[in-house]
């Protein structure tokens, strides 16, 4: 508060002749009613506060002094400068003899009217007034006694005194007032801070168990629920839980030709079917409480609480294959995918989740070995199994760092006229301390990608050779080379490029190179699979469809893809002479292939029997060990050195 906006107004009520005296006064100072129309003078006080104001800045303007003669007035009075928000400082209220009621009822209402009102009571019997006063009104810094005859100073300094304790005291409400405000909207703000904090906590705390793409809760809270499922199967008899492991196959492919915005599509598609399927088999299931996570990629979980019998895990394993067996729709298309589920129950005593995962993983990698859109429950033996394929893929590792592989070739030979036309390029890896075999080490490597690499040095090396037997002997000028090609392999952005500077480097006729692509390599990779078929063959390759019979492919889909042969697999060949329904299938085939161009090579050829089978259905080539097992590539080399007609004895 500003010396301008100081309140210097005194309210005089009664009649105080001490105070009242003749135009005596050396200087005039301003005294009037409310409406400043009275005016008069004082005596004495008068003329000392005046003498004083100019010996003093405190008070600048001197005092402004109104007179009200009874006590009804000064109510008024005080009501109207409230209301007009000039109140009074200080108000002296005279009293000529001992107060009474009325004395007291008049400070009363004044006060009610402006509790900050300062009263100064004048009275000559100063001893009773004081008595009855704070009897009456109690003890308060806001009343004070003057006792008749006043000194002059005294009055001064209680005038001054007052006045500038009201102004302090109004400059510290205003104070307090602003401080409250700012205290007002600091606490706003601060409560705003708090809101939009625990705001950003709790979506952190949803983010921190929850998948974005899906909204299912994630392996942390997973973890959790499956920690809480184990301590109360220790805790609880009969209590029983069981962890479904879901893998989606074919995801990949989804993701490869769609994009991954129809991937994402397809993953929320596939936990809204879990969510409504868990809520469809309660009954069947008999389950108190299910909880579905995705762990990752294209693997889900799905845990059931509260079992009453183990074996309702399979028949909800059962319903989760038939329910995402159904088509889904993405992006105007029907894409059909199926799901691998291993279950982990608490028959075995888990004491951690990861456990747990590990055994219901374990059981999803046998499922998925035995077929598509299967489950299997996880028993020890799949353990000991795990633990055998880690040790391979270790191994592995260790061998394509140093390159400890080899190539072994098998004689192709035209079944007529028993000439040898080619070989195909067998992989063959020695495995310290573990007996295994390459179908067993290709199929991890494929699982883990290390095929990839594998696959690469095969492909290289085998053209390598096939150059070098080419540059020895001129009579195998014709001679073609069969490379396998992994399902990855197929799919993989750099696999042209590769292909195409090995054949560049190794300088082999690329007409004479054929790469052979597995029946489910294909089928499962569908267009893709074309586009890639289709870029080999623009290389000037030609394209064999290995181990046709044994996957899922109909003959009416051989002419979809650009294929020179098809190589029918060692199981039919075994079957044939025993079961006359085989024959008719590979009749069937030989037929197509006639019709498409397409030549004929029949695996498995171990009896004269056999081949003079296979010769009367009219294939083509024939490979086995009746004409000569897999061989090193120096034992191909003396195999053509003592071979110069290239005919192989049956």
């Amino acid at each position: 508060m500003t010396d301008r906006d100081s309140n210097n107004r005194i309210l005089i009520v009664g009649t105080i002749p001490e105070m009242c005296a003749d135009r005596r006064a050396k200087g005039s100072l301003s005294c009037s009613d409310p409406d400043g129309q009275h005016e008069g003078e004082f005596s004495q006080l008068e003329t000392l506060l005046i003498e004083r104001r100019a010996q003093t800045r405190d008070l600048p303007d001197g005092f402004r002094i109104h007179t009200a003669l009874d006590e009804g007035g000064a109510i008024e009075m005080v009501r109207q400068a409230v209301a007009r928000k000039k109140p009074y400082a200080l108000a002296f209220v005279g009293i000529d003899t001992s107060p009474g009621v009325e004395s007291f009822d008049t400070i009363e209402r004044m006060w009610e009217t402006d509790p900050e009102l300062q009263i100064v009571v004048c009275s000559a019997d100063a001893g009773t007034a004081w008595i009855e006063c704070t009897e009456r009104l109690g003890h308060s810094d806001r009343l004070l006694l003057l006792r008749k005859p006043f000194d002059h100073a005294e009055v001064w300094q209680v005038a001054l005194s007052l006045i500038e304790k009201w102004n302090l005291g109004r400059q510290a409400s205003v104070k307090l007032d602003e401080m409250h405000e700012i205290a007002r909207a600091t606490n706003e703000k601060l409560h705003e801070q708090i809101k939009k904090r625990a705001e950003v906590e709790e979506e952190l705390r949803y983010l921190a168990y929850h998948d974005q793409v899906t909204g299912l809760p994630n392996r942390v809270y997973l973890l959790d629920r499956i920690e809480q499922c184990i301590a109360r199967s220790h805790r609880v008899p009969g209590y029983r839980y069981a962890v479904l492991y879901l893998d989606l196959d074919n995801f990949k492919l989804v993701n490869d030709s769609m994009g991954h915005d129809c991937g994402d599509k397809l993953l929320q598609d596939v936990a809204q079917r879990l969510r409504t399927c868990m809520r469809t088999i309660d009954t069947v299931a008999r389950i108190e409480e299910d909880v579905a996570a995705r762990v990752g990629g294209d693997e889900f979980i799905v845990l059931l609480e509260g079992l009453h019998d183990l074996k309702d895990s399979a028949r909800v394993a059962e319903r989760f294959i038939e329910v995402l067996g159904r088509p889904f729709r993405l992006d105007g298309r029907e894409i059909t995918i199926c799901a691998s589920i291993g279950i982990a129950t608490s028959e075995r005593k888990y004491v951690r989740a990861q456990e747990v995962l590990r055994d219901a993983d374990t059981a999803m990698y046998r499922a998925k070995s035995r077929g598509k859109g299967r489950y299997a429950i996880f028993d020890p033996e799949m353990h000991e199994a795990a633990k055998r394929r880690l040790e391979i893929e270790s191994k592995l590792r260790d061998a394509i760092c140093h390159e400890q592989f080899q190539i072994a070739y098998q004689p192709i030979v035209d079944v007529r006229s028993s000439e040898l036309v080619g070989f195909e390029a067998l992989f063959r890896c020695h495995l310290p301390g573990i007996e295994t075999t390459p179908q067993e080490i290709i199929n991890i490597a494929e699982e883990t990608g290390l095929i990839m690499q594998m696959g690469c040095w095969v492909f290289r090396r085998a053209c390598q050779d096939f150059r070098t037997w080419l540059d020895k002997f001129p009579h195998a000028g014709d001679l073609r080379i069969s490379i396998n090609l992994s399902r990855r392999e197929l799919v993989d952005d750099d696999l042209i490029e590769s292909v195409r500077s090995t054949l560049h480097e190794t300088n082999v006729p690329v007409g004479q190179v054929c790469i052979e692509i597995t029946e489910s390599g294909i089928i499962e990779n569908g267009d893709r699979a074309i586009v890639r078929l289709r870029e080999l063959r623009g290389l000037g390759a030609q394209l064999h469809m290995d181990d046709f019979g044994t996957g899922y492919s109909s003959l009416s889909c051989l002419h979809t893809f650009p294929l020179d042969a098809v190589k029918i697999d060692r199981a039919f060949t075994a079957t044939m002479t025993k079961d006359t329904r085989y024959i008719a299938v590979v009749k069937a085939i030989v037929t197509l292939c006639r019709a498409l161009g397409m030549r004929v090579t029949v695996e498995g050829i171990e009896t004269p029997e056999q081949l003079e089978l296979v010769d009367s259905l009219g294939c083509d080539l024939a490979q086995g060990f009746l004409f000569a097992r897999p061989m090193s590539s120096e034992a191909v080399q003396d195999l053509l050195r003592s071979t110069p007609d290239r005919l192989m004895a049956a």
